[in-house]
């Protein structure tokens, strides 16, 4: 007998075979995409795992005035450090970018060779990869740098410069302008010294916890500031040339496990469906098995198979298309702005067990629900298909005056009620991913037009420390005090840029400071929004390097997008640093200031560097966008398609009866499929903003890993887009059923007497 229901399922998959082939689809396209981010950024980050060990990327560096000796600079800075000297020279070249040269490393922050070999001669220079390219260099090539002609001996890339930043505080890394390399110790010997900075990079010696890192960080600063040689220093947590790519992968593994989950949500909701529709569908033969002996356990065993087989094969080969080629998408934006070493294919036991086993668990567990309760009705309620207690409308007569095809159509919803409840769940959840996509290019391009303007000046000068010539800077100019702090959010530390705002600011008239007590402070709405604080709130933050522990109140949330900022008064924030009342280190100003001695400048921001760099954001999350927005519209499709398809195959009997009673095509489609059209293109139109709701409600999750915070933003158009979107889709879907409808056969009435 088991044989028998064996040899039925090959027909029971050919006749549903759009049902099972669309969900077949959705779960290779999902679990695809979704595996090709996880596995390609975790393959990337655990080859720079590999490489910060075995290429030991530095704690940190700071430099001097001049070279001290070895010997000396241990003494100074006790047995528990290691450092090396890596001095370096910005050298123009012929096509007029410069190159930044190091001597050799030998034992921090040693170079990963990409191809060829470092430099064996001083005619031979390494250059990092995104720069040759930008450069069209070639292993052979030679290049002009300075006076000296070089040939490319290798391409590689440095830990510590995995973003090559010119200055720490930079927004862009400009390949065209500017890269790094590495030259034999013997050409570095030839270059001019006074244009040499004197770095050193050094590495704890034993592992110490976070406040002992930060004290031993502070202890270096004291002692070669107490020397007045210290010139700049900055811990590797502070390092944007190597963090920036840890924040990236972060941001990428988030948003593909977000839209994995999503996804899976969906995956679940389908199976549902179709579980309710199967058993519907086939009740009296579920009734005539029972009826001749087959037990329970054979009957969901039986009903199971395929939805398991579909959705393991399925899985497998989302999985498998992730693993050979379609992570090459995922990691694609990476490697082209970041230099890192060839991934490392790894494989995270919990997420692709998730992945495989979520579908899979969500088949079996519906279907038991389903087929459990269902098959505690007695054979013969399910042979007559009397599964449910039907109610006839006590309002049937309060319809009259609607006319004959509006209370048939009426009656038909209401007859069908749990597929067009289904069917607008569906256009729900189908209609996230699309707002997903969109939303977030809308999102980015929002934030690339409003942040520039967000700028408090034309220019913003960063410096190490102030001016030995202040009378450089302009009277017109403001002189205000900024410093990194940090703060815990979801088990890590997030920096916060605290600002200082001197009595007279001219640039932050709105931020009124004046009044601010040592334990009240002023956020930005970004600082608000990422943190989920509020104004009467206290947050604590710590500095680093002064060991300052702030436990301040929150007296105003003020309207400021270019980042997580505190604000308070230069005196206090001075005060909080240890500095005197008149310390300084920042300079806004409206137009350049061209007297500053590029020795004591950390950064420059401008308006339009704020601008290239948020556009470059948008291009490095570029492949992200698109894949959003592709499966959202699959998604869209395939939903309404199987849903629909659903509500003609529950009225099949209603249809066939009609055409026995003499209505022709045209007139069965006006009855069922004009008011599911209607039903959708409401449902797209009305759930717009929920959906807005609910993605603005996760999306700062999905921007944990983001040292910074943009909001959720949906433009007209972008609501106009999903409108039209879910009608074409509607409209299609349509016509593909009025085939289908064309194809139930009147014999279809004779067949399913009850």
């Amino acid at each position: 007998m088991k044989n028998v229901l064996k040899k039925r399922l090959p027909r029971f998959l050919r006749k549903n075979i759009g049902i099972y082939g669309g969900i077949a689809l959705f779960i290779i396209l999902m679990t695809s995409l979704a595996a090709a981010y996880v596995i390609g950024n975790q393959g990337i980050r655990a080859a720079f795992n590999d490489v910060k060990e075995e290429n030991r990327l530095e704690d940190g560096f700071f430099a001097v005035a001049s070279p001290v000796d070895a010997a000396e600079l241990s003494d100074l800075l006790g047995p528990s450090l290691e450092f090396e000297y890596q001095p370096y020279v910005d050298i123009p070249s012929s096509d007029g970018s410069e190159v930044r040269a190091f001597k050799m490393r030998k034992s921090i922050d040693i170079p990963f060779v990409l191809e060829g070999s470092l430099p064996d001669s001083d005619t031979e220079i390494a250059l990092d990869r995104l720069y040759a390219e930008a450069h069209d260099l070639k292993l052979g090539d030679h290049l002009q740098v300075g006076t000296e002609n070089m040939e490319v001996s290798g391409i590689i890339g440095l830990p510590e410069y995995i973003v090559s930043f010119k200055e720490l505080g930079d927004l862009l890394a400009d390949r065209e302008v500017f890269g790094v390399s590495i030259v034999s110790d013997g050409f570095f010997a030839k270059l001019d010294e006074e244009k040499m900075t004197y770095q050193y990079a050094y590495k704890f010696k034993n592992d110490l916890s976070r406040e002992e890192i930060n004290q031993a960080n502070r202890d270096i600063i004291k002692k070669l500031g107490d020397k007045g040689i210290l010139t700049d220093f900055c811990a590797i947590g502070d390092n944007n040339r190597v963090n920036n790519l840890i924040s990236k992968l972060e941001l990428n593994i988030n948003m593909s496990t977000y839209f994995l989950v999503l996804s899976m949500v969906i995956v679940a909701f389908l199976f549902a469906l179709v579980s309710v529709h199967t058993f519907e569908d086939e009740c009296s033969f579920v009734g005539v098995l029972i009826a001749t002996g087959y037990k329970k356990k054979t009957i969901l065993r039986h009903y199971l198979t395929i939805p398991v087989l579909v959705t393991l094969i399925s899985t497998g080969i989302g999985l498998l298309l992730a693993l050979t080629f379609v992570y090459k998408v995922a990691t694609q934006s990476v490697y082209a702005y970041y230099v890192v070493p060839k991934m490392l294919y790894t494989i995270d036991p919990a997420r692709m067990a998730f992945m495989i086993g979520f579908p899979i668990l969500a088949v079996i567990l519906i279907n038991l629900i389903v087929f459990g309760r269902k098959l505690n009705l007695t054979p013969l309620r399910l042979i007559r298909r009397d599964t449910k207690k039907e109610k006839r409308a006590a309002n049937a007569h309060e319809m009259k005056k609607l006319g004959f095809l509006n209370r048939f159509r009426i009656r038909t919803v209401i007859r069908s009620k749990g597929q067009y409840i289904s069917l607008i769940i569906g256009v729900l959840l189908a209609g996230l991913l699309c707002m997903f996509g969109l939303g977030m290019r809308s999102s980015f391009d929002r934030y690339i037009d409003t942040l520039p303007d967000s700028a408090v000046a034309e220019y913003q000068y960063v410096l190490k420390s102030p001016l030995l010539n202040p009378t450089v800077i302009p009277a017109e100019a403001e002189k205000d005090t900024i410093s990194t702090y940090e703060t815990e959010y979801n088990g890590r530390m997030l920096p916060v840029n605290v600002l200082g705002i001197c009595s007279d600011s001219k640039y932050l008239q709105n931020i009124a400071v004046s009044g601010l007590s040592e334990n009240e402070i002023i956020i930005s709405d970004i600082m608000a929004a990422k943190l989920g604080v509020n104004k009467g709130d206290t947050i604590e933050i710590d500095n680093k390097l002064t060991l300052h522990k702030w436990n301040a109140k929150i007296v105003e949330v003020v309207d400021f997008e270019l980042g997580v900022y505190v604000f308070t008064s230069q005196k206090i924030l001075n005060s909080h640093l240890e500095k005197e009342e008149g310390y300084y280190n920042t300079v806004f100003s409206d137009s350049e200031i061209s007297g500053i001695d590029e020795r004591f400048v950390s950064t420059v921001v401008t308006k339009d560097k704020v601008a290239d760099s948020a556009k470059q954001m948008k291009t490095l999350m570029a492949s992200l966008i698109v894949m959003l927005t592709a499966v959202g519209i699959i998604c869209y499709v395939i939903v309404m398609f199987m849903l629909t398809k659903m509500v003609i195959d529950k009225n099949a009997l209603n249809i066939s009866l009609l055409k026995v009673f003499g209505y022709r095509n045209k007139e069965v489609n006006k009855l069922y499929l004009s008011q599911t059209q209607w039903i959708i293109i409401l449902s797209v139109i009305v759930f717009l903003p929920l959906q807005y709701f609910l993605i603005g409600k996760v999306w700062p999750g999905m921007l944990n890993s983001m040292s910074g915070f943009f909001y959720f933003r949906v433009t007209p158009l972008v609501m106009a887009i999903i409108v039209v979107l879910g009608t074409a889709t509607c409209l299609i879907t349509n016509m593909i059923h009025v085939k289908h409808v064309r194809k139930i056969d009147m014999t279809e009435a004779l067949k399913n007497r009850e």
